[in-house]
């Protein structure tokens, strides 16, 4: 009876509560890092934290003290400008969908003189960080500086040099430098032999002394167009902002120099300040990849002239209608500057400590010959063509040019070389 006159009742489904008890659920995930002795290692963190939190746990595992010099790069990213793990962002809005996510640990600004490096282990992560970045050629160097820089990562894995241990071919399992060629070895070994008595510390110290007078030491590469629509590299570094054109550096423009920087959907200005016969200050404009890069670029300027130039960064806005109505981006770096981390050091640094040295892997590496070499020098290790592997070339392809040439050749009946010049094909690939 009771049934047959029941009300009719409405039902309800807490759908956010659902999700929410789904979401704590799937919090957590994973992160691989890709330390700076090659090995990787896994973290496990809520993406709702900050990225703060992932870094912390990055740091602790390597019982790092210097930690302001560091951070954790996205590898996963299909821009071709870096991109760096934002610390007071949560990490969901940062990765991509889905688990695990890859990250490279890396040096974040390269100090103008490592002995601001206050401890032993900071300047061996440091030294970790340019061998591998000369190996891979994202950091060229000239014949001379590459064997130099060679003989003193040899002393500081293999101690002095010893006639009866190291016999010749000694080097044979290790690479320095890209396209390495045969005679290599023995300018490394002739060079390793004057290194006589160098500890492990000293030989690092020496090698962060010869890499820091390279051109591209240090400088943060983005790829850009100017307004000509021709291809550019903005490089941005502790003295300022520098544009790369054809692989030449052709502006520098100091931090004193620079009044304002901005950036808007994809293109990034640069005001500077007005000369003496200018009458109105001179405001430059690039054309970046897309409004993330343009972003990117603009964010890695800030981070470096505030860490550089600033004794400590910049208050964020208390005002009640700045925090609620301002436009554009709010972020500034927060972290210590360059001043506020060599204090930190004297303070906090344990320079006694003891660590053990990681062994360099055997790498497989392509031999050329000394001719070969020259060519590879001068397009790629030299300081007035410099390259980048950081940043993928745009040009065609050489063969698919010498195949277009070929083709048409035929067509105006012209006499073939079936053996073009090297040289001709490189100047094909570069221009």
């Amino acid at each position: 009876m009771t049934a047959r006159f029941r009300l009719p009742a409405g039902r309800t489904y807490n759908v956010r509560a659902s999700e929410q008890a789904r979401d704590r659920q799937s919090a957590e995930v994973v992160c691989n890092v890709l330390l700076l002795d090659n090995t990787i290692q896994a973290f496990h963190v809520n993406k709702h934290s900050h990225g703060q939190v992932l870094l912390d746990s990055v740091f602790k595992f390597l019982d790092l003290t210097e930690r302001d010099y560091f951070g954790l790069q996205l590898a996963d990213d299909s821009c071709d400008n870096p991109r760096w793990l934002d610390p007071n962002k949560p990490i969901r809005k940062q990765l991509k969908r889905g688990s695990p996510h890859n990250l490279n640990f890396r040096v974040k600004f390269f100090v103008s003189d490592p002995s601001k490096l206050q401890e032993e282990y900071t300047r061996y992560q440091y030294f970790l960080q340019i061998k591998q970045d000369v190996l891979t050629g994202r950091l060229p160097c000239p014949y001379n500086t590459a064997a130099l820089l060679a003989s003193y990562a040899a002393q500081s894995e293999l101690g002095d040099y010893n006639h009866s241990e190291h016999l010749p071919g000694y080097l044979a399992e290790y690479s320095y430098v890209p396209e390495q060629p045969l005679d290599f070895e023995k300018e490394i070994a002739k060079l390793h032999q004057q290194h006589r008595g160098l500890s492990p510390a000293e030989a690092e110290f020496s090698y962060l002394n010869a890499a820091r007078t390279l051109e591209l030491y240090g400088v943060e590469l983005h790829y850009a167009r100017d307004q000509s629509n021709n291809e550019i590299l903005i490089g941005v570094m502790s003295g300022g902002i520098l544009i790369y054109k054809n692989r030449v550096r052709i502006n520098t423009f100091p931090w004193l120099k620079i009044v304002k920087i901005s950036f808007k959907c994809k293109q990034f200005f640069i005001q500077l300040r007005k000369e003496l016969l200018e009458y109105r200050e001179t405001v430059l404009g690039f054309n970046m990849v897309n409004y993330r890069a343009c972003k990117n670029l603009w964010k890695a300027c800030v981070e470096h002239h505030t860490f550089f130039r600033l004794d400590s960064p910049l208050p964020p806005q208390k005002n009640f209608f700045a925090h609620y109505f301002t436009l554009g981006s709010k972020f500034r770096y927060c972290g210590r500057t360059e001043v506020q981390s060599v204090q930190y050091g004297k303070e906090k640094a344990n320079k006694d400590r003891v660590f053990a040295r990681s062994p360099s892997k055997p790498l497989a590496r392509k031999l050329v010959s000394e001719m070969d070499w020259e060519v590879v020098s001068r397009s790629s290790l030299s300081n007035d063509r410099l390259e980048t592997q950081s940043l993928p070339s745009r040009s065609p392809p050489v063969l698919v040019l010498y195949v277009l040439f070929l083709q048409l050749r035929r067509e105006q009946n012209f006499h073939l070389v079936q053996n073009p010049p090297v040289s001709n094909c490189l100047r094909l690939g570069t221009d």
